[in-house]
């Protein structure tokens, strides 16, 4: 009788448990996906920051340049 008590319970307790752990698993897989496009979102503002930065290191070097160049001809 012990046995079949334990069966019950055993299924009880799946039944119970079996719905939450279905959705949390449902939730993690939507996180994922979602947190993957996130991933690629940021790498690609990255890459666009990198690119931003190196632009305004060249236009900074330009301006020195030409800065330079006017001193030299105003001397």
């Amino acid at each position: 009788m012990t046995q079949a008590n334990d069966w019950l319970n055993l299924v009880n307790l799946l039944g119970n448990v079996g719905f939450p752990i279905v959705i949390a698993g449902y939730l993690l897989f939507q996180f994922e996906k979602r947190i993957q496009s996130l991933e690629g979102i940021i790498k690609e503002l990255h890459a666009e920051l990198v690119e931003k930065e190196e632009l305004e290191r060249k236009i900074d070097q330009y301006v020195r340049m030409l800065d330079t160049e006017r001193q030299t001809k105003q001397r």
